[in-house]
Formats: C-alpha cells, sequence, structure tokens
C-alpha cells in the first residue's frame, strides 16, 4: 500500500515539521441528500481518528469531499490535490444500504488513514544519495483497514435533521353514502425528526363545499376536518419515501338549506359533529433536499354518521366511512 501511495504522491519535502500532513477541506454535499453530516462534523470525524487537527484554511494540499446521489444509492469522491491545485489522487465510495451519514463517517475513516500513510511517507523522506551501500529504510507496519458496520440509531437526533415540517395542499371527500363529493384546501404541520415518528395536526375544510337538492329545496354544505396523528416516513434518504399514519380528530358539517316551499321559504342552518378515526398513507417525492410533492389516501371512521334533511325528505346522507385523497407540496424546517 505505502508503494501505491508513493506513486501517487511522489516524495518531496515535509511541509510541517515532524513530517505532519496539513491539509485545507473542500467538502460539499448534493441538496438531494438528506441526513449528511456538515463539514464541521467531517472534520470533526477525521480528527477524533488522528488524535490531532490536519485541518487549516491555507495548506499545501486541498482535500475535495463530495456526497451526491447514484440512482438509489450515494455515491462519495474524496480526491488530493496540490497546492498549485494539480490533481495528486482520488478514491471513490459507494453505498449498499448505509445512509449518507455512515457513508461520510467510512470516507472519514479512509481519510484519516491516508494522512497517516502520507505523514509516515514524509518522515521517512527520499532516499539518501551516496553510499555503497545505503541502509534501507525502517518498515513500515501496515495499517489494516477494517470494515465499518452501520452505526446503531443514535440515541438524540442528529443537529441537521428538520424537525418541523409543513404540508399544504387540496384534495377531495368522498363518502359512501347519499352524499356528493367535497374538494377541501388542507393544511398541515408534522413535528419530529424525517427518519422517526412525528405528530402531525391537519386541518381541511373551507372550500367550496357542495350542493344537494330535492323538490323541497336545496342545501350548501360546508365540511371541516381536524385531526391528530402518528406519521412515519420510510427511507427519509431517498428519493421517493413511502409514509404511513394513523390517529384521531373531528368533523363539523355545516348545512345551509333553503325550502322550495313558500311557507318555510326562510333559510335555515343545521350543523352536526362527529368524532372520527384515520388512517392512511402515500409517497413523499424529493423535489430538493427540504421539498417534496405528497400524495396521500386518508380512510376517515366516524360517528354518529350525519343526515342532512330537506324539507321531510333527506337530501344526503354521510354514513361513517369516508375516503379522502390529496396532495401538495411539503416542506421542511
Amino acid at each position: 500500500m505505502i508503494g501505491a501511495l508513493s506513486m501517487i504522491f511522489p516524495a518531496r519535502t515535509a511541509h510541517a515539521t515532524g513530517g505532519e500532513i496539513l491539509v485545507s477541506l473542500d467538502y460539499d454535499t448534493n441538496p438531494t441528500l438528506s441526513g449528511c453530516p456538515s463539514a464541521a462534523d467531517f472534520r470533526r470525524d477525521v480528527i477524533h481518528q488522528l488524535g490531532h487537527d490536519p485541518f487549516r484554511e491555507v495548506a499545501p494540499r486541498r482535500l475535495v469531499v463530495r456526497l451526491a446521489p447514484s440512482g438509489t444509492r450515494v455515491a462519495g469522491k474524496v480526491e488530493w490535490r496540490d497546492a498549485r491545485d494539480e490533481w495528486e489522487g482520488e478514491r471513490s465510495f459507494a453505498s449498499r444500504n448505509e445512509s449518507c451519514a455512515q457513508l461520510a463517517r467510512a470516507m472519514a475513516l479512509a481519510t484519516a488513514i491516508q494522512i497517516q500513510l502520507l505523514a509516515r511517507i514524509e518522515e521517512l523522506g527520499p532516499p539518501k544519495a551516496g553510499g555503497a551501500n545505503p541502509s534501507p529504510p525502517p518498515e513500515i507496519p501496515p495499517i489494516a483497514v477494517v470494515p465499518v458496520a452501520p452505526a446503531p440509531p443514535a440515541a438524540s437526533p442528529s443537529p441537521r435533521e428538520p424537525w418541523i415540517a409543513v404540508d399544504a395542499g387540496a384534495g377531495a371527500v368522498k363518502d359512501f353514502g347519499d352524499s356528493p363529493a367535497f374538494v377541501l384546501p388542507r393544511l398541515a404541520i408534522t413535528l419530529g425528526r424525517p427518519s422517526a415518528l412525528g405528530l402531525r395536526f391537519a386541518m381541511s375544510g373551507l372550500g367550496p363545499g357542495a350542493q344537494v337538492a330535492n323538490p323541497q329545496g336545496s342545501a350548501a354544505l360546508d365540511r371541516f376536518i381536524m385531526t391528530l396523528q402518528l406519521i412515519r416516513f420510510f427511507r427519509p434518504d431517498q428519493r421517493l419515501q413511502p409514509f404511513a399514519a394513523a390517529g384521531a380528530g373531528w368533523q363539523d358539517v355545516r348545512a345551509r338549506g333553503t325550502s322550495a316551499m313558500p311557507a318555510l321559504a326562510a333559510g335555515h342552518t343545521v350543523q352536526a359533529f362527529s368524532a372520527l378515526f384515520v388512517a392512511g398513507g402515500g409517497l413523499a417525492f424529493a423535489l430538493a433536499a427540504r421539498l417534496s410533492l405528497v400524495a396521500e389516501l386518508e380512510a376517515f371512521f366516524f360517528t354518529p354518521p350525519v343526515t342532512v334533511q330537506i324539507g321531510s325528505a333527506d337530501g344526503a346522507r354521510l354514513d361513517g366511512l369516508s375516503l379522502f385523497v390529496h396532495g401538495g407540496l411539503l416542506a421542511r424546517f
């Protein structure tokens, strides 16, 4: 391995006393990746492995670290450049099932090992000229590269993971019963990390409503739904992220009716409340690091059922089961 490194990094005068290797760091991650460590996190991992800080703002070598998506996986590259910004060597990395953070930790370990080997090479220096039988340089004990196992889930959240998500959109609610479909705007706020269980508060309503009529009159229907749910995203580091949610809430159905009968010409308003349980799931498609396009299907089970009566006849009946198909944009902060 030392010989190979000598070919990539030709022998030169040590840039710091004692063979110390000093580098400047150029670190960047693709904005579509989530959960990647920051440049400070990467520096801290390398320093932890080495036991000292090799990083300077201005240094004889520059370390270029890049993390980017590669299909459904994460790819990384570590590139070395000299003081004239000329290429000296590079190494590529690819994840199998590891997250961006896990791959970055493996890259930090490999970088620390590379710096140690370069320091040993510069300590030895080029072979001295002259002398019939120059003594061979001391042997350098090999440094074993141990595969990095995926780290267990951290007990505390990563400081870079967003804790708040806002989902705004609209959808249509259709009941199993003699009721028209409702088109409702929707706003949801979620508290929790993308990679863990979150708490979502959602409100739907104040839309165009619906109309029902019979020979005795007509009624305009408004519907307001409020839910509190537990939500879980799966594969948060991927572009396509499935999720599931379940919880409870309540709904408010209000009917503003007008009778066709002259004796009952005055308008009237009827309001009904129902407790409901909700379960559903959907897909989030990542457009950027913290912006996704979301499509979701929810089933509402509510009691008691709601009947809208116009005159002496039923105008609409909501039988206790509804399907809510909606979509929108989800932004994380």
